[in-house]
């Protein structure tokens, strides 16, 4: 099973998609609260739902430049990569939260923009 991640300061967004069916679908939202807590629920996930590969959005400018939220981001990724003993994937997600925006608002849209991102991924490793 793959997990996606869209990570932001506030909330977290987690999609699901299995190898076989290779359709990513919004699975939860998760508090940005402390670290600790944090892993804690996701080292949960990654058991419950036998995660082979983490995939997280990676938070670009549109002219590719990077932001506060990228190097927090990369900060999260340095610490997935320590933290699982599994594949931890950046993926390019600009304009993945526009598009989350327009299907849904609220809280909500962070899962819908993990899916997106997922989906985008599982998509462009087909294409190879």
């Amino acid at each position: 099973m793959l997990l996606s991640i869209d990570y932001g300061s506030k909330y977290i967004g987690l999609a699901l998609a299995s190898p076989q069916t290779k359709i990513a679908t919004p699975y939860k939202i998760i508090q940005g609260e402390d670290v600790f807590l944090l892993f804690k629920k996701l080292h949960g996930i990654v058991l419950k739902e036998k995660i082979t590969k983490i995939i997280i959005g990676y938070p670009l400018g549109l002219s590719g430049i990077n932001s506060e939220q990228t190097r927090k981001t990369e900060k999260f990724v340095e610490k997935c990569k320590r933290e699982f003993n599994l594949p931890v994937i950046i993926f390019d997600e600009r304009l993945t939260s526009k598009m989350a925006d327009n299907l849904s608002a609220g809280k909500q849209n962070h899962a819908i923009a993990a899916s997106i991102i997922l989906q985008d991924y599982i998509d462009r490793e087909d294409r190879k």
